[in-house]
């Protein structure tokens, strides 16, 4: 959490009208070099909640979706303007996110965690590698941009997770049996 410190030199920069020196990393930039550092640091985050921990899966099996996900909000970032900026793409990504957890015994419930720690992970990354011009020119409508691509990715994870039967071995889905005459 920023100081209050943080704030009020924020503020006082905000209400300053001079001319402020341009951005020297992009959001885009920072969430490709932090790439790495930011599925340690969710992962990190997701271990302790206990709602996650329930099930018993490896840092590669909680992690292994996080670098293509990271790559189609790094894509959407891209486009170059915001104005004009559709919708969140298709993202194979997260379909096969949802349909790996519901293979692994996840709930809804779960799905929702982790997306809300993929927001503040990139977030804190974020508010940790932007100086101020950032703040003040940029990083808003890339913020926006952000939350609309992580809740178009959890939509569609959602629903691939919720069409996908569960894998457990305690529901076995039983084809009907056709019998001719």
């Amino acid at each position: 959490m920023a100081s209050a410190a943080f704030w009020v030199r924020m503020r006082d920069w905000i209400a300053d009208d001079k001319p402020q020196p341009p951005v020297s990393e992009s959001v885009v930039a920072i969430l490709t070099r932090c790439k790495t550092s930011l599925v340690a640091d969710w992962l990190t985050r997701a271990k302790k909640t206990p709602e996650l921990n329930s099930l018993h899966l490896s840092d590669e099996q909680r992690t292994g979706h996080l670098p293509r996900l990271f790559d189609d909000i790094v894509k959407r970032l891209s486009l170059l303007d915001f104005l004009t900026k559709e919708d969140a793409a298709a993202s194979p990504a997260a379909v096969e996110h949802g349909r790996l957890r519901r293979a692994q015994g996840y709930s809804a419930a779960m799905l929702i965690h982790e997306s809300r720690i993929l927001q503040v992970t990139i977030f804190g990354t974020l508010h940790q590698n932007m100086t101020p011009p950032g703040f003040k020119y940029q990083l808003l409508p890339d913020v926006m941009t952000i939350a609309d691509e992580v809740d178009a990715q959890l939509s569609q994870t959602m629903e691939s997770f919720m069409n996908t039967p569960p894998k457990s071995k305690k529901v076995q889905l039983v084809k009907p049996t056709v019998t001719t005459h």
